[in-house]
């Protein structure tokens, strides 16, 4: 799919203001060319054209130059609807004003000349040296060019020419995208965005979102592609832009395809379809392809056939050679589906030789020709060509260096890593699909860290002393692999989506007031997750999750006896096998670092009532021991403190999640300064190495909100696991702040006495199921998840 950006065939840039000299300031023709500029800078085009046209009605038997550049503005508008304008010749007494550099623009535009230009370009340096930054942007627009709109930007800024700017940054962000300089494209899009905004230029606005949007989704960042494409689709609805409606439309049904809302999908394309014009906008081919693969996931093949033809008709006119090889991958399916494999795998093979190396196309045309081979019962040719998809794609993902936007990479390509493990398990390949899936797990949070290529999961159950749950969430079905240190088996559970409502519902509803509601729900999740008689009754137990079950405590999950399970099991989480380690011991007199219960930095939290008595508590149980707290916890006191290694981090503070970065999920300290500082960031946790045994952030979201494809869930424990620390105790919910100093203290007084973090952890909850209390309820309990990352 193709972003929109600001090139004359597809939307062109919206002119700057124009500088009428000042003798013409006073003239009504000038008052109304000002207004008209106003408005088609904001961004309807009806509103605009009207201007213009009642405005040379009145005025146009003058010669002034407000007259001639309302003509300007008229070509202008006919190139905004991708109509020929209309051609006159600009008096030789203007030949060397503001209009004149405009009129040599448009007909550049009209004619893809961009010689013409040049023109322009004299015109303005030697009498209008502002308007420079206009000659450039639509030159970077023809040429396409980031060192154009660079250009723009910078004389943009240089002669404080906003409108230039917000437009030279849309069009910089999108080159930058397209030579995949992924974080600086992001960065500029959002400044694009902001500045449009404040400018209120709606047209412009939702031009930046929509390329903005299509960026995020091409990184796989869904949600925040999700949010930029319901605002430029609710913008462009709103100026009538009747010709980028139908971009913003196909963009929310890819979202839905990606959400498998099948019918959704279809609607938002259906409408797409009906609003782009049959020639001249590829946004019709697009639809109708998308209508064709749709078709396909609910089995109506007759019916992806018409749809796809219509998109090769479509495309082939409008000369769409990247539309006609996504349209030939259709085709192929219905093909494969028809069993027609030879003009299957040929149709494939020719989107493999016509598709650039690295691209998403190419990922997905290896993976169907894959599942053609898998088909045929052709498992070497399968395997080489899942593997190619795999390469091709952990390839991409290495290109993305900025690491907020690396986290979502794995959502694009999760289609082909379910394909390729369900292949696998399915032919009996057992260790062939655990090291699939392993190949996709916990790759940001293993950057910079040595990760064997090869590993023998039984021997990391072995040394870790504990059964260890893999999960994997699939499509069709799921799977969970038993990983002990005598064998590894492999175990078929329900589609995603049936395992993923089902947990998030129980979750919501165990943590509620009445948690015994909720436990017949917790039996059948138990009956579905856990393979029976596959682990011993008592014992450890590491779970490395997929999905939402990252977000679920197995520990609440209810046996078959009617009782949750941390009575029968010690359980942890892992991000992957790999990351599977006993923390190190640790010899002589332990140290611990305690930070929080800091003065309120901001009305929004207030203190914590039990936070000093939690740290006191905790604090009384290590000789060895640096206290930050009140006016010294302060994120400045955390970074100078961890300059000295300690074998435990206690951090009794709010915590702040953030689903939109995750990386600006939070603790909140105090501020050194009245303006000061006062959130630890995850971010800055990982820029701070760690060589602690054991991290424990008794705040509320701790763990974090957001579940990445391969990553889990990314907050403020993954930040310290990046960090460094062995073992890190988060919060999935909020935590209650008069039962969270009897559970730190009844769990560090264990550690002390020589119990592992993990059993610790147990029997201080142990204490709270067993007890006669409110805080017998998983909302008190529960929250609390030990993660193993070492």
């Amino acid at each position: 799919m193709a972003p929109r950006f600001t090139r004359s065939h597809r939307l062109l840039p919206l002119l700057a203001a124009l500088f009428l000299c000042a003798a013409a300031a006073a003239s009504p023709e000038s008052d109304a060319a000002r207004a008209a500029r106003k408005a088609l800078d904001r961004g309807p085009l009806e509103p605009a054209q009207a201007l213009v046209d009642d405005a040379l009605k009145r005025f146009g038997t003058r010669d002034s130059e407000a007259v001639w550049a309302l003509r300007v503005m008229r070509m202008e508008l006919a190139l905004s609807r991708r109509e020929t304008p209309e051609t006159f010749t600009l008096p030789a007494k203007y030949a060397n004003s503001e209009t004149a550099v405009h009129w040599w623009i448009m007909r550049a535009l009209a004619q893809g000349d961009r010689t013409l230009l040049g023109n322009a370009e004299r015109i303005a340096g030697a009498h209008h040296t502002p308007l420079l930054a206009d000659v450039y942007l639509y030159r970077s627009s023809l040429s396409g060019k980031a060192s154009d709109a660079e250009e723009a930007l910078r004389l943009a800024r240089r002669h404080n020419r906003p409108i230039i700017e917000a437009k030279a940054l849309t069009n910089l962000a999108l080159f930058l995208f397209h030579a995949e300089h992924f974080a600086e494209a992001v960065e500029r899009g959002e400044h694009a965005v902001a500045l449009a905004k404040r400018l209120e230029l709606l047209k412009l606005q939702q031009t930046a979102e929509g390329n903005l949007g299509w960026a995020y989704f091409e990184l796989g960042d869904y949600e925040t592609a999700e949010e930029l494409f319901r605002s430029a689709e609710s913008t462009a609805r709103k100026i009538g832009a009747k010709r980028e409606h139908p971009l913003w439309l196909v963009q929310l049904g890819n979202i839905e395809f990606q959400k498998r809302n099948w019918e959704r999908s279809s609607a938002y394309n259906r409408e797409a379809a009906e609003l782009a014009p049959e020639i001249g906008s590829p946004q019709r081919g697009y639809a109708l392809a998308n209508l064709a693969r749709t078709a396909i996931e609910q089995g109506r093949y007759d019916q992806a056939a018409a749809f796809n033809q219509r998109a090769l008709e479509t495309k082939t006119k409008n000369g769409d050679k990247d539309g006609l090889l996504s349209s030939r991958i259709v085709d192929a399916r219905i093909a494969a589906h028809h069993g027609r494999f030879d003009r299957a795998r040929t149709l494939l093979e020719e989107v493999i030789a016509g598709s650039k190396p690295d691209s998403p196309m190419r990922i997905e045309a290896e993976t169907h020709l894959a599942k053609l081979y898998v088909s045929a019962g052709r498992h070497k040719e399968a395997r080489r060509h899942f593997d190619e998809a795999v390469r091709i794609a952990r390839e991409g993902r290495d290109k993305i260096t900025d690491r907020d936007l690396r986290l979502s990479f794995f959502n694009t390509v999760d289609e082909m890593y379910d394909a390729y493990v369900d292949f696998l398990v399915q032919n009996q390949y057992i260790y062939g699909a655990l090291a699939v899936t392993e190949s996709s797990r916990a790759q940001s949070l293993g950057d910079g860290r040595k990760i064997a290529d090869f590993f023998d999961p039984r021997s990391i159950s072995k040394a870790y002393g504990a059964a260890i749950l893999c999960y994997w969430l699939g499509r069709k079905r799921s799977y969970v692999w038993v990983v002990t240190p005598d064998a590894v088996k492999a175990g078929t559970l329900p589609p995603d989506t049936r395992i993923e409502t089902l947990a998030q519902t129980y979750r919501r509803e165990s943590i509620g007031p009445d948690a015994r509601a909720s436990m017949k729900m917790g039996k059948e999740l138990f009956r579905l997750l856990i393979p029976p008689g596959a682990l011993p009754k008592h014992g450890r137990v590491v779970v490395i999750g997929d999905g939402q079950l990252h977000r679920l405590n197995f520990e609440t999950l209810v046996t078959p006896a009617g009782r949750y399970w941390i009575e029968d099991v010690v359980a942890m989480n892992a991000p992957s096998l790999q990351f599977t380690a006993r923390p190190k011991p640790v010899r002589g007199s332990p140290s611990i670092l305690l930070l929080g219960n800091p003065p309120p930095a901001d009305p929004l939290f207030p203190v914590l009532e039990h936070a000093k008595r939690e740290i006191e508590r905790v604090g009384a149980l290590f000789e060895r021991r640096t206290v930050r707290q009140e006016k010294d916890a302060t994120p400045e006191a955390f970074r100078d403190a961890t300059r000295t290694q300690y074998d435990y981090v206690h951090i009794a503070a709010h915590g702040v999640p953030s689903r939109k970065r995750p990386l600006d999920s939070a603790i909140i300290l105090g501020r050194r300064e009245p303006n000061g500082a006062y959130k630890l960031f995850a971010r800055d946790v990982i820029e701070q190495p760690l060589d602690a045994r054991l991290v424990t952030i008794s705040s509320c979201h701790g763990a974090g909100e957001r579940t990445y494809a391969g990553e889990g869930v990314v907050g403020l424990a993954w930040a310290f696991l990046k960090a460094g620390a062995d073992q890190v105790i988060a919060a999935l919910w909020e935590v209650d702040d008069a039962a969270s100093p009897e559970l730190m203290e009844a769990m560090y007084t264990a550690i002390r006495a020589g119990n592992d973090p993990a059993d610790a952890l147990r029997a201080a909850k142990l204490r709270l199921v067993r007890s006669e209390s409110v805080h017998r309820n998983p909302r008190y309990w529960a929250p609390f998840v030990l993660y193993a990352g070492t």
